[in-house]
């Protein structure tokens, strides 16, 4: 069990800096989102660079996947993983996360901020998926 924990976590970091952050990259440069990729802007109370803090919280939900991904219908961990990732972006970043902050739930119906997000969180959770069945091996 700790060792699945230990594994998703070092797949959704791996899976920030390799594809999220990607992703994120392509998305500011066609001017699709406002995020910088790979930013060292400090953001929250305890001011630390934007992307340590995009690699933590992914990794955390790389935790979630390596306890959860059992129950995701069965198919190939790409499909799962994407699967995650659009479960990641309706229930955390759409719900949960702006209730908390008192922003409006789902990017205030904000098509082209959903569609971005989606594609972000989709390829991070496909790619997580597959980097945890890659580093069974290691850890």
């Amino acid at each position: 069990m700790l060792q699945d924990m230990l594994r998703g976590f070092a797949a959704a970091a791996l899976s920030v800096v390799l594809v999220h952050q990607v992703v994120v990259f392509v998305l500011n440069k066609l001017g699709l989102w406002p995020a910088k990729a790979y930013s060292t802007a400090p953001i929250g109370p305890l001011q630390v660079p934007t992307i340590v803090n995009s690699i933590f919280w992914g990794g955390m939900w790389g935790v979630v996947y390596a306890l959860t991904h059992h129950l995701l219908p069965a198919a190939h961990p790409f499909v799962q993983g994407a699967l995650f990732g659009l479960l990641i972006l309706v229930f955390s970043n759409s719900l949960l996360v702006p209730l908390l902050k008192g922003q409006p739930i789902f990017f205030g119906f904000d098509f082209k901020k959903i569609a971005a997000v989606a594609l972000i969180l989709t390829c991070f959770g496909a790619a997580l998926a597959l980097l945890f069945d890659w580093l069974r091996p290691f850890i």
